[in-house]
């Protein structure tokens, strides 16, 4: 199993039809008036197994720290992927995908700051989504 992208975004649906609607995607900067702050939106993946990668279980976790190194999840997110059949028509050589959207919107971001979520798949690292917290600017009104 491979990971095709990954990426933050503010919300986002994967129904059964194959497509994916993301709204704010691909942001690396949290602005927030106050910490701490929920994180508010999402991880959303794309993966994609072989055929012979598609009759077998998965595993895909996600781990998320601070600059410090410092957990921001209580625990790591962990998604049990069973073994799926691929369907007949499905040419050899034909690339399975599965679009997963893992909703982080109330994970707790305690203050300004590096962060980032490392996504492993069967134990390895595949990428890491780095993002930073900020305070908003304040906005001076005449």
């Amino acid at each position: 199993m491979r990971l095709d992208w990954a990426l933050l975004a503010n919300a986002a649906e994967a129904p059964a039809n194959g497509l994916v609607y993301i709204l704010g995607a691909g942001f690396d900067t949290l602005i927030r008036d106050q910490f701490p702050t929920p994180f508010g939106g999402v991880i959303v993946l794309r993966l994609q197994t072989t055929r012979l990668e598609t009759e077998r279980p998965h595993k895909v976790e996600v781990h998320g720290s601070d600059e410090d190194g410092r957990p921001v999840l209580a625990k790591p997110i962990v998604l049990n992927l069973p073994a799926r059949q691929v369907p007949a028509e499905y040419p050899h050589g034909w690339d399975l995908a599965a679009s997963i959207v893992i909703n982080l919107a109330t994970v707790p971001i305690d203050r300004p700051g590096f962060y980032n979520f490392e996504i492993m798949i069967d134990d390895q690292q595949v990428r890491t989504l780095p993002f930073r917290a900020v305070k908003a600017a304040a906005v001076q009104t005449v």
